[in-house]
Parts: C-alpha cells; sequence; structure tokens
C-alpha cells in the first residue's frame, strides 16, 4: 500500500511539474531590430530578424560603409536548444557566403534585450588577407 501511495504521489508531482510553463526563449525572441552597442564599430552595425512562417527566421545583416551602412542580405537564421528536448532557444547561426569571402555568425541571447554575436569571416579571394573573428554586443530597438 505504501509503494502505491509513493507511486501515485510521484506520478502526480511530475504531472503538476510538468503543467508548469517556464519562461523560455523561443525563435520569436530573436525577433526585432537590434543595434550594436559600440556606435564606432567597423563591422555589424545592425541585424533585423523577422519570421517568415511558423518558427522559421530570416536575418538582414547590415555592416559599417560610409556614408551609409552596408546591406549584406537577407539568410536563414537557425536556432538552437541545449539538446533535442530543449524548446529553450537561445543560440542562432546564419551564413554568408559572398564573392571575396564567407562569414560565419554565432548569436547568443542574453535576456530579453541583448544579445552577443560572433563572426568568423574567411577570405577566398586570394587577396592574402587574414582570417579574422570578431565579437560584439547588441541591444534590441
Amino acid at each position: 500500500m505504501l509503494k502505491r501511495s509513493l507511486a501515485v504521489a510521484a506520478v502526480g508531482t511530475v504531472l503538476s511539474i510538468g503543467s508548469i510553463s517556464p519562461s523560455l526563449a523561443a525563435p520569436r525572441d530573436f525577433v526585432g531590430t537590434w543595434v550594436n552597442t559600440n556606435s564606432n564599430t567597423r563591422g555589424i552595425t545592425k541585424l533585423v530578424v523577422r519570421r517568415v512562417s511558423g518558427n522559421r527566421l530570416v536575418v538582414r545583416t547590415y555592416g559599417s560603409c560610409s556614408p551609409k551602412d552596408c546591406d549584406w542580405g537577407r539568410a536563414r537564421l537557425t536556432t538552437y536548444g541545449n539538446s533535442v528536448q530543449d524548446r529553450n532557444h537561445r543560440s542562432a547561426t546564419t551564413t554568408y557566403n559572398k564573392s571575396f569571402a564567407n562569414t560565419f555568425l554565432t548569436i547568443n541571447l542574453r535576456g530579453k534585450d541583448r544579445l552577443s554575436l560572433q563572426s568568423f569571416t574567411q577570405f577566398k579571394d586570394n587577396s592574402n588577407r587574414q582570417n579574422y573573428t570578431s565579437r560584439a554586443v547588441f541591444r534590441k530597438r
């Protein structure tokens, strides 16, 4: 009888925990306009993330150019959790393939209004420029 009571209590606890709705980051948390916190950056200045259908996202990236920022165009943004069961997607990646270089971006949410970005650029134009990486913090506008 004691074993049965413990089993019923355990099942009840699991069911009640399963019904709790934690505050999780979902792909929609990436949606919006994100501006580099360093207004003097020579790198990426702005990201604009849009939902195109369901949880499918695209990002438009802008880089520092003069007299106005360069539009890198749109690319698919893929989000990630920490495991196959994790719906708390706080990381994302995208790739830009240009004629002279490939740039791979990793993005990590830092709360509702901040994200960190790391870019990896690999030159493919035989210009002898060195591949490089950079980091930046963005705030949601």
